[in-house]
């Protein structure tokens, strides 16, 4: 896919206008100049990659972006049930897993893949190089883990910069396989990293081979979607309080799970069903105006008939003759692109979903608390988001394991007591998110243009 024709047109020319000062080109031998051509590599095993895509191109408007799945285009011989049993393909395996919350297989398969993988690190290679020397591009953008290292071997011998955005703050699998070695020292490599380097190295930094270490850029910021950057007017966040029929004595929660909305969604909404007034108030504080809670589940796309009856089900939880109080409001209704929108409302006082790479950090962009939640195994390339998340305390874990029980309710009323306690402290002004003044279009644009140095490369 190339991109300037593409899903994101509708933000092209905004985006140009907004960075035309400092517009990243070409400078061509005979004086005049010319966009670069980029190639992306993202893959589709989960959604963070598809977010970080777009959040990197609506920030290069002004250049060529080829779009590229790494294992369906130049990998794909690797994966040849693909072709042959397309629901057997390792992308339909895993994403499948991943909707059923598989997380033990899935870690499973996280260890024993790479090894695998780099056992045919040689063909990996061969096949990169085919495919990029084909496409000639003038940078190449990697947010896809494990095959860092043969990009770099490739990059290098082909005399192309590499920049590897990252989707994780975690970034183990984004620089698995590096070795101590001279083959990866090159002056157009970086590694980005989301936060800076006090808060983030000693627990992230200090297992990771110092071949990749020495190519971090720290404070580089999240790829974030544009959206997620913007400061939203009144009249929009009205209009939206209206599509939701948000009350003025009522505070929000945002349930979003994708393909883990219907069980999720479920148990969050007897949950909170079932606690008490005096629960809710604990919950709340006792001395607030806004003392009920409206949960609004995204149920995803309603014309899917398991979603449509998702919706029917948890809207009719209340009426139910079981809930113990008339302070819960479940809402339970399509799925929506305007998450940007709704974070932007500042009666939200908590998002409840899973520790991916793109939700966490388009959620400490817009410093709204999380719940962070786990069913009984957390997945391992998403416990580093949750944990950092829980030490910078921007959010609470919680997980749900067995039968809800008197436990699980304890353990999720102290949760939100403890969110909407960091919600108040966001909003007073009493609580700061460095993160969030983090510029990933400042830092991708100057870093682009740096690496490209702005001259045509010799390979066209």
């Amino acid at each position: 896919m190339l991109l300037g024709v593409s899903l994101i047109d509708f933000i092209s020319v905004e985006a140009s206008e907004r960075f035309q000062d400092s517009k990243i080109c070409i400078e061509r031998t005979e004086g005049t100049t010319r966009s670069p051509n980029i190639l992306l590599f993202n893959c589709h095993y989960g959604s963070g990659h598809k977010m970080a895509t777009q959040g990197i191109t609506e920030r290069l408007p002004e250049c060529n972006i080829k779009v590229v799945d790494i294992y369906d285009e130049p990998l794909r011989s690797l994966d040849p049930m693909r072709d042959l049993a397309p629901n057997m393909s390792n992308e339909k395996l895993y994403n499948d897993m991943a909707k059923k919350e598989r997380n033990t297989l899935l870690n499973f398969a996280g260890k024993i893949g790479p090894k695998l993988f780099f056992l045919q690190r040689n063909n990996v290679e061969e096949l990169l190089e085919n495919f990029i020397g084909k496409e000639k591009p003038d940078m190449i953008i990697s947010c896809v883990p494990l095959v860092n290292p043969m990009l770099l071997t490739v990059a290098k011998k082909l005399e192309i910069p590499l920049l590897v955005i990252t989707t994780d703050i975690d970034l183990s699998a984004f620089c698995y396989g590096f070795e101590n070695q001279d083959r990866y020292k090159y002056s157009k490599f970086r590694i980005t990293v989301p936060f800076s380097k006090v808060d983030w190295f000693h627990k992230f930094g200090r297992r990771l081979p110092e071949s990749a270490i020495d190519s971090l850029q720290y404070q580089f910021a999240y790829p974030t979607r544009l959206a997620f950057s913007e400061v939203f007017e009144e009249s929009i966040l009205e209009n939206l309080r209206s599509e939701y029929q948000i009350q003025p004595d009522e505070n929000v929660i945002l349930v979003m799970m994708g393909g883990n909305t219907a069980k999720a969604a479920s148990q969050y909404s007897e949950l909170l069903l079932n606690m008490t007034n005096e629960e809710i108030s604990r919950i709340v504080g006792k001395q607030n105006k806004r003392d009920k809670i409206r949960l609004i589940c995204l149920c995803g796309d309603v014309k899917q008939k398991d979603n449509q009856s998702l919706m029917t089900q948890l809207n009719a939880l209340n009426c139910s003759k079981n809930k113990r109080n008339n302070r819960v409001y479940i809402h339970a209704c399509p799925g929506t692109p305007r998450i940007a929108e709704l974070a932007s409302l500042p009666e939200l006082c908590t998002v409840i979903s899973k520790p991916g790479g793109s939700t966490v950090n388009e959620m400490i962009k817009k410093k709204v608390p999380m719940v962070y939640h786990v069913s009984r195994v957390p997945l391992d390339w998403e416990r580093g988001n949750m944990e950092y998340g829980v030490s910078r305390n921007l959010g609470r874990r919680f997980q749900i394991s067995g039968k809800l029980n008197q436990k699980t309710k304890k353990s999720f009323e102290n949760a939100l007591i403890d969110t909407f306690a960091l919600h108040r402290d966001i909003q007073n002004g009493n609580k700061q998110i460095p993160e969030a003044k983090f510029d990933f279009t400042k830092n991708l644009r100057s870093t682009v243009k740096e690496m490209l140095s702005c001259e045509d490369p010799a390979h066209e």
